[in-house]
């Protein structure tokens, strides 16, 4: 299926200087999470996962999952495979190296305030969550209708139980915020991240991140400045990264691998800058393209 899918939807190949200087084996795999390594219900295939660990580790190369989640969730969804990765988390702004914790950005508790003062009295309609190092945080009275569509019931329950409702997010948001998100009706998504970005100009980097969900970010902060922290870290060589990315919030990170596959679900965003497209999240198609470069039935030479 793969062999078909080998450009994007422009019939282009993307950031062209760095193919042709990045050759060869990779050095790195990074993906995102929910609706690219994750199925319909949130869920990962673990055996399957942990084969090509298993193949990437003989290899030496650093199996990265990039996502807007929490650790909490995706110790949950991972098990055991959580210590064997390393995880980039809140959209880049917490690190963890096969569960220890190598880096770390949390916003300025002045510009947490101005933005939760100017969406004061839209927190229930916007579903508006507050993520610090301390758990994430809502406004009591918050429903989440499309937490559905990302993860299982069970999944669900999981992440009301460990959400903490509060009076006023103002007062109550933990310490040390890594990120807001916002969760509303698909069709208002565009126009909330324009309104954001006008607002708050260049302070704030708002990305579409799949099913309704809106990660507001700090703009030096995201999946691909905490890839080049790694890279460097690792001593890799940046041109030969293969990264997966279904949405805006992966637009970065897939400018800067050589080797980028938007998800066959992916949205606009993520289509235009990837250079390859994969087969869908339900189809497993992460696990599909590694699975081929591994076996040597997919080559960049």
């Amino acid at each position: 299926m793969w062999e078909r899918r080998l450009q994007n939807d422009e019939g282009m190949v993307y950031n062209r200087e760095k193919v042709e200087r990045g050759g060869g084996m990779l050095q790195m795999i990074a993906t995102d999470m929910d609706g690219t390594l994750m199925d319909e219900q949130g869920e990962v295939d673990r055996e399957r996962l942990s084969c090509i660990l298993d193949q990437l580790d003989q290899r030496g190369i650093p199996f990265v999952i990039a996502t807007g989640n929490g650790y909490s969730r995706m110790a949950h969804v991972l098990g055991e495979l959580k210590d064997r990765v390393t995880l980039v988390l809140a959209n880049g702004a917490r690190i963890l190296e096969k569960g220890k914790l190598i880096r770390e950005c949390s916003w300025s508790e002045e510009l947490v305030q101005e933005v939760l003062q100017y969406l004061e009295g839209r927190e229930e309609e916007l579903h508006l969550v507050v993520s610090s190092l301390s758990g994430g945080y809502a406004k009591k009275g918050t429903e989440f209708p499309l937490l559905e569509q990302l993860m299982t019931p069970e999944l669900a329950v999981v992440f009301y139980k460990r959400m903490r409702f509060v009076d006023d997010l103002t007062k109550e948001h933990g310490e040390q915020v890594l990120k807001l998100s916002v969760v509303t009706d698909t069709e208002k998504v565009e126009a909330f991240v324009q309104e954001l970005r006008k607002e708050f100009g260049e302070r704030l980097l708002p990305a579409a991140s799949g099913y309704g969900a809106i990660d507001i970010l700090q703009p030096e902060v995201n999946k691909a400045t905490a890839i080049q922290f790694l890279e460097e870290r690792w001593g890799v060589d940046g041109g030969r990264l293969m990264a997966f990315g279904d949405s805006q919030n992966d637009v970065e990170m897939l400018e800067l691998a050589t080797y980028s596959y938007a998800m066959e679900n992916a949205d606009a965003h993520a289509r235009k800058v990837a250079r390859y497209i994969a087969p869908s999240h339900q189809e497993g198609g992460v696990y599909e393209i590694i699975e081929a470069y591994l076996d040597g039935r997919l080559s960049f030479d």
